[in-house]
């Protein structure tokens, strides 16, 4: 009996042994490292944000891309370094460019890195450490910039009436060019004061148009790939301004998505908007360059876009004002229905 016991000690034993000397040798095959130029900025400033993985040549890494999640930072460019030899590893680097406008401490979250290891198709992952950044807003100069209230400036008695006689003068010479302006109005058989005011255009009609003017330009036929995505996603934000009233050309993408969530805007039109300001991103700040099919696509989402959140405007005996219908020619068929059923009734 006590041999037995002795030999099931010693098989724990080798096992524990066996299972400890795997994780070494696991770790001295990879390991995966993050770091930070700053850890305390100001609303604006750009940070470096760096991922360092180093490994055994026959260790397969999949690094990350630039669709990563980096909680309240945006990525405002992006740099993949070729791999590189060092002391029998294999060290790949990533950078990312960052900022923030918000105020407070914030976290990176933890990236995850899959490898594999040889003799084995399992998956495996490692995680960087989560990093802190202190965001601080502008500070005033440290002399100050408020100061004491000056007195009041009393003027010479001289230089009062000098100064009532000018407004006086003046007074008088406003009212007289009134008095022109408005005889001169009447004369021509115009109203005193103009009433008719041209109603703004709507929105989706100035972005259709414009979207038209890009889809029609020379600039991705000229190679100038990246002007062309600023240039669709200045139109479809302006469209965004004016459709749903929130600043989306003073916004990040992030800032940007976040507001027409709370909104209340149906999901499915967020999602559209969101995946297509992110391909814009890739192009604009991360030197991505798309395929001739991803820049039909783009300009067809960001038609699609317009057609599935705009406004149309139905005149009846009360006008009225009624959301698009999901497709352009149900709705075109309603609106010639309405106008063929007052022209019954007159």
């Amino acid at each position: 009996m006590k041999r037995k016991i002795n030999l099931e000690t010693g098989f724990v034993i080798v096992s524990t042994i066996l299972l400890a000397s795997i994780l070494i040798s696991q770790q001295g095959l990879i390991s995966v490292e993050s770091t930070i130029d700053k850890s305390t900025i100001t609303i604006g400033d750009l940070v470096t944000y760096t991922v360092i993985v180093r490994r055994a040549p026959e260790v397969q890494v999949e690094m990350p891309g630039l669709a990563v999640n980096l909680g309240a930072f945006e990525i405002r460019d992006y740099e993949d370094y070729e791999a590189e030899e060092i002391d029998g590893k294999i060290v790949q680097r990533t950078e990312y460019l960052i900022s923030t406008f918000d105020v407070g401490e914030f976290e990176i979250p933890p990236l995850v890195i899959h490898y594999i290891l040889p003799d084995d198709t399992t998956k495996k992952a490692l995680q960087t450490e989560k990093l802190s950044i202190l965001v601080e807003s502008l500070k005033p100069s440290e002399a100050g910039d408020i100061r004491d209230i000056k007195p009041p400036l009393t003027l010479p008695r001289d230089y009062e009436t000098l100064i009532l006689w000018g407004a006086f003068c003046l007074g008088i010479l406003l009212v007289g060019l009134l008095a022109i302006y408005f005889w001169r109005r009447k004369k021509k058989g115009k109203e005193l004061f103009p009433r008719k005011v041209e109603p703004p255009r709507p929105a989706h009609e100035i972005a259709l148009e414009d979207l038209n003017a890009l889809k029609e330009s020379s600039l991705l036929a000229e190679g100038k790939v990246k002007e062309f995505y600023i240039k669709i996603s200045e139109i479809i934000r302006r469209y965004i301004e004016g459709r749903y009233f929130i600043i989306a050309l003073e916004m990040t993408t992030f800032d940007l998505i976040e507001n027409l969530s709370a909104a209340e805007i149906e999901p499915t039109n967020v999602q559209m908007i969101q995946e297509f300001l992110e391909i814009c991103d890739l192009v604009k700040f991360a030197k991505y360059r798309p395929t001739e099919e991803e820049n039909s696509t783009t300009i067809n989402k960001a038609f699609e876009i317009v057609d599935q959140t705009k406004l149309v405007y139905v005149k009846s005996e009360v006008e009225e004002l009624q959301p698009a219908s999901q497709d352009a020619e149900v709705a075109a068929k309603n609106k010639a229905e309405i106008v063929e059923n007052l022209q019954g009734q007159n």
